[in-house]
């Protein structure tokens, strides 16, 4: 039996500890082996000095995730006779990496089994079947009081000022390794299902881990693109998120400072650093813009290989030392994603869209680890509203849907007890943005869209129809005398609009009902509807779009300027955003002609409205979609990724001016458009039973596009090429999973064609 141990100490800071047991495995070979954990805080097993995994997989405060590690990895890494089993865990103080839930004090759990491969003696015939049943017994193991566990006390941790505490702590390591020997306590076995007889919890409530392990690339150089006495710069070609290996030699003591930097900035008159082109190092007025840093002292022996316990954000490193004696041997990095797998694809004869997609691409995939981040540099955290777009995106690019699962499910897991979710979870500390919990319901339905329109599926939603309900129900504790949502305490972010305070529309502050807060709300009603039909509950469905309709109704009586013909953004203020009118298209509150008209007034360049950053894009594409202003507005809003491109980003920024972030999954639209736009590819029917293929080949002016798209029953693939560009005509030919050709010549863009795939 497998017991939960702890040290007796109480940490008061962020440490590592080393537990450790030595197995003997008691035959001449192995035929399986599996093993199961979990670990407070965050884990890494090594196995005969060898990686094998890590976790426990960032989950909810109500239970833990723990892993399993079967024949595959396991069998490579045990061998006949004595094997060491390490485990280095990060116990992590209070207020430190909050999206990673602790207890108490470090602790581990451990579960293992050796199936031996051990030959049968078949001299008696009549004792062979007990001997085939001997030889075959397991040889089990687990965490007890016999383990031992020590104290790492070389290496110190630190936060850092101007970026959020859901990031990891940076480390210093003072030398080799020195440890203190902790006394270890045994506890209680987890018990099935994380509760006891009478109800009561475990210290750890435990369900499997949901998603597979992170991907880590192979060993890449970097590229020194600046050096002189005192430092090295490195360059690794493009923004990623990855471990950095950093063998140092030298004298005993040196120090080396490793600055970690999304971009260069270039300094003013002032001195001051503002960002343009982003790798202008070549210029002698740039240098990186870095906030976070490890540091590591050489030990006695002269040298000291690093690699951090967490992957680090970057697309340059900076190397500060000053003692001349220091030298390199290794400068190599290995990437750190989510093992999306990448059936999705884009290219045309246009680089520069081509280039978007790539961007794209790579943004998403810093973003995608354990759980969807709004930034690896600055914040690592899952936000509703940022999760609901990244998830958007990643469909385009792969037809996994597990790790969207997993970030529908930790964000409903939020919810508090008036039916606000929190804004961004998992977290150890509390964060309400109303409009997010607004996202997560539409989250929801963008889900059911791409996954398998199946049984489980539909299990996995019914399941949250529950919180979607008390998550709509929440907004009708701040509905005002106007009828509409007004005052809250709680943080009313709307986008980061330059002028707007904090991200909310003016008057938000002063306690005004914002129309886009009661517009969304509708809009999130008829996302529930159709979650509520998807399970089967067709009277629920119909009370929500009865009630999405009856604020409809206010929101045009109270908010819409007859004379501007556009919808303020507070009832009584003649202030108007492109906001206001995109989610009154999108909720319905306008159709047909009306919405055309209002979204082709919004868009006038010359009308005094607040726009849209990055972050909206998504949603501001969909209303011009919806209206029939695709092709027409389309490729002016392309201007800002196309900005992007032209100051050399690898990730897409958080926001148009001045981003803090130089890697936002929210703002990575295109990918979306490129592939549901250009190429016209849309799931009709939920899971892909309907594909839909709608392309818009003349719209950014391509002569040929094609690409894949990723569903449920396979890579669909879609290729275009003009053939009458005088009367913007063009050839398409659709490969469907079952390997059968459609082709049809003399198509225009608009033109639809259906296909049923399952």
């Amino acid at each position: 039996m497998s017991f939960w141990i702890r040290t007796a100490e109480r940490p008061d800071s962020t440490h590592f500890y080393y537990f450790s047991k030595t197995i003997d495995i008691d035959a001449p070979a192995i035929k399986a082996a599996k093993l199961v954990m979990c670990a407070d805080s965050r884990y890494r097993l090594y196995i005969n000095g060898q990686y094998a995994g890590e976790g426990p997989c960032q989950g909810s405060e109500y239970s833990r995730y723990f892993e399993a590690y079967e024949s595959d990895v396991l069998l490579p890494l045990l061998k006949p006779g004595k094997n060491e089993i390490l485990v280095k865990v990060l116990y992590l103080q209070e207020g430190s990496f909050i999206s990673i839930y602790r207890g108490s004090r470090p602790a581990l759990w451990v579960e293992g089994a050796v199936i031996p491969d051990r030959p049968v003696d078949n001299a008696a015939a009549s004792d062979s079947a007990a001997d085939a049943n001997q030889a075959s017994q397991p040889i089990l193991f687990g965490t007890d009081a016999t383990w031992r566990c020590e104290r790492e006390d070389n290496v110190t941790f630190r936060h850092f000022p101007g970026v959020h505490t859901s990031t990891p702590p940076g480390e210093e390591h003072l030398g080799a390794p020195r440890t203190t020997l902790q006394t270890v306590e045994q506890l209680q076995p987890p018990t099935p299902g994380g509760y006891n007889l009478c109800g009561l919890a475990d210290m750890y409530p435990l369900e499997p881990r949901p998603i597979p392990q992170l991907t880590y690339g192979e060993p890449k150089p970097f590229e020194i693109v600046r050096r002189d006495d005192d430092y090295i710069e490195l360059d690794a070609g493009v923004y990623t998120t990855a471990l950095p290996r950093i063998t140092v030699t030298g004298t005993p003591g040196a120090v080396v400072k490793i600055n970690y930097a999304e971009c260069y900035g270039i300094r003013d008159r002032n001195g001051n650093l503002f960002k343009d082109r982003r790798d202008a190092y070549d210029l002698p007025e740039a240098d990186v813009i870095s906030l976070v840093y490890d540091v590591i002292h050489l030990p006695d022996s002269g040298e000291l290989t690093f690699e951090p316990f967490w992957y680090r954000a970057f697309r340059f490193i900076r190397l500060e030392f000053s003692d001349p004696s220091v030298r390199f041997p290794e400068l190599t990095y290995r990437t750190c994603f989510y093992p999306f797998s990448t059936e999705g694809s884009f290219k045309s004869n246009d680089p520069a869209l081509n280039e978007m997609w790539k961007v794209s691409v790579n943004t998403v995939n810093c973003c995608a680890h354990e759980i969807f981040v709004d930034c690896p540099y600055f914040e690592q955290q899952q936000y509703d509203m940022d999760s609901c777009l990244e998830m958007r995106f990643a469909q385009r690019m792969s037809a996994d849907t597990k790790l969207l699962l997993k970030s529908v499910t930790d964000l409903g897991r939020s919810q508090i007890y008036n039916g606000m979710l929190q804004a961004n979870y998992p977290s150890t500390m509390t964060q309400i943005i109303p409009n997010f919990t607004l996202f997560w319901v539409i989250m929801l339905r963008e889900y059911l869209r791409y996954a398998p329109a199946t049984d489980d599926t539909r299990r996995q939603a019914a399941q949250f129809l529950g919180t979607v309900d008390k998550a709509l129900e929440s907004f009708e504790i701040f509905r005002d005398a106007t009828g509409l949502v007004g005052k809250n305490p709680y943080w009313s972010f709307v986008d980061w609009v330059p002028g707007w305070m904090a991200g909310i529309t003016p008057g938000g502050y002063e306690g005004e009902p914002l129309t886009v807060a009661s517009m969304m709300l509708v809009a999130a009603m008829k996302n529930a509807a159709d979650i509520a039909e998807y399970c089967g509950r067709n009277a629920r469905s119909k009370e929500y779009l009865q009630r999405a309709e009856a604020l409809t109704a206010l929101i045009r009586e109270k908010c819409y300027d007859n004379d501007a013909q556009l919808f303020r953004n507070t009832p009584t203020r003649r202030e108007f955003s492109e906001h206001t009118s995109l989610w009154a298209v999108l909720a319905g509150i306008v159709n047909g002609k009306d919405a055309t008209q209002l979204m082709r007034r919004t868009m006038d360049p010359d009308a005094k409205i607040a726009r849209c950053t990055f972050s909206m894009g998504s949603f501001l594409f969909r209303a011009l979609e919806l209206t029939g202003l695709y092709d027409e507005f389309a490729p002016k809003l392309f201007a800002g990724w196309q900005q992007m491109l032209d100051f050399r980003c690898t990730t897409w920024c958080e926001n148009p001016d001045s981003p803090r972030s130089e890697c936002h999954g929210w703002s990575s639209a295109p990918a979306y458009e490129l592939s549901a736009m250009v190429l016209g590819a849309y799931p009709e029917k939920d899971g892909y039973r309907t594909l839909r293929v709608k392309p818009h080949l003349y719209v950014l002016n391509t002569e040929w596009a094609e690409g894949n798209v990723p569903t449920p029953f396979g890579t669909v693939n879609i290729s275009l090429r003009r053939t009458k560009p005088d009367a913007k005509k063009f050839a398409i030919t659709v490969t469907l999973p079952d390997g059968k050709k459609f082709e049809r010549d003399n198509c225009r863009d608009g033109d639809e064609f259906r296909f049923e795939l399952g």
